[in-house]
């Protein structure tokens, strides 16, 4: 049993830190290239790593239905004080400095692809030649939308 939970840990930690360093790589990709080159690939490099760390989610359920714990926290607690259970709690505290840095790193992530999409789609507006409402209209005059008939930024991609 100690064995097996050092080894779901080391597994969790190796597969975190290769997510961290993909996610950054996909990060790298849209900071630089502002059309997309490398996004796709730095995508897809990251799936097989975050399948593998599904399967490790299910054999780590599976190991806590097996000790009647809920959580590899608990389960450590309730270990006696050795070396071993020195090496599980510090397994499990560099975990969660990895697990807080891949949020950081997936919020940050995320916020460049919403200003990617939108730069995309301006630059689609534009490249269309849409053109917004008028703001000011004499009172009583018909509504003009444009003279393409496309509202603003109501063009899907």
């Amino acid at each position: 049993m100690m064995n097996e939970v050092v080894k779901l840990l080391r597994t969790q930690l190796m597969l975190s830190t290769e997510c961290l360093e993909k996610l950054q790589a996909i990060k790298t990709a849209l900071k630089e290239n502002s059309a997309g080159k490398g996004v796709t690939e730095a995508v897809q490099a990251i799936e097989p790593t975050l399948a593998k760390l599904g399967q490790l989610e299910k054999l780590t359920r599976e190991f806590l239905e097996q000790t009647g714990k809920k959580r590899l926290t608990a389960y450590a607690a309730g270990m006696p004080d050795s070396v071993e259970r020195d090496a599980v709690m510090r397994l499990l505290a560099r975990i969660q400095g990895l697990d807080e840095r891949l949020q950081r790193e997936l919020a940050s992530t995320q916020a460049l692809l919403k200003r990617s999409k939108e730069f995309v789609d301006f630059h689609i507006n534009v490249m269309t030649q849409t053109a917004a409402n008028d703001t000011y209209a004499p009172p009583g005059a018909p509504e003009v939308e444009n003279r393409r008939g496309i509202k603003m930024f109501d063009a899907n991609v």
